[in-house]
């Protein structure tokens, strides 16, 4: 079994850990090696519902801008629970073949545009401009690897789901 060095420093909150950094040689991540896991399902199943349950507690005390739309779907709930680093959606954007996308204005300014606004999900869910959501939902779909591109998903769901304000709108 292979084997990766995992690396974090722990907040000021932490314990007698508060402010160390702590490194570890951990067993390396393998999602077929992982499936057929004796209880991966129940391990699965308890942190996805772990999470359902602190965003159902954030629904109810009014916290973190959760509402009750992340939790009717998996996808939704999970999209609200993984995080992805601004850093990371940066590093994602410059690794992106824009000349694969057709754009309806100058590529180089809406590559720019998207570039300054992928990141923002990252820290807040409806921070991103309205009304380029669904094109920029559109672009990621074409930028996206074909096969594993879990911050294209992240982004998809961020982008294609609608504030409760919006889910008001629709229904004028």
């Amino acid at each position: 079994m292979s084997h990766t060095t995992i690396r974090f420093t722990v907040r000021k909150k932490g314990g007698p850990s508060a402010g160390k950094t702590l490194e570890q040689s951990v067993a390396e991540f393998n999602w077929e090696k992982f499936k057929n896991t004796p209880n991966a399902e129940a391990f699965v199943k308890k942190a996805y519902f772990a999470a359902a349950q602190k965003l159902t507690r954030e629904l109810h005390e009014s916290k973190s801008q959760t509402e009750e739309h992340h939790l009717q779907t998996m996808e939704s709930l999970i999209a609200r629970s993984l995080k992805f680093t601004k850093t990371e959606i940066q590093d994602w954007c410059e690794s992106r073949e824009w000349g694969r996308v057709t754009f309806k204005a100058d590529a180089e300014k809406a590559i720019g545009i998207l570039k300054e606004n992928l990141p923002k999900p990252s820290s807040s869910e409806f921070c991103f401009p309205i009304n380029l959501r669904e094109r920029a939902a559109e672009i990621i779909a074409e930028v996206a690897n074909a096969k594993l591109d879990p911050i294209a998903d992240y982004l998809f769901v961020k982008l294609s789901q609608k504030s409760k304000d919006e889910i008001a709108l629709d229904d004028l």
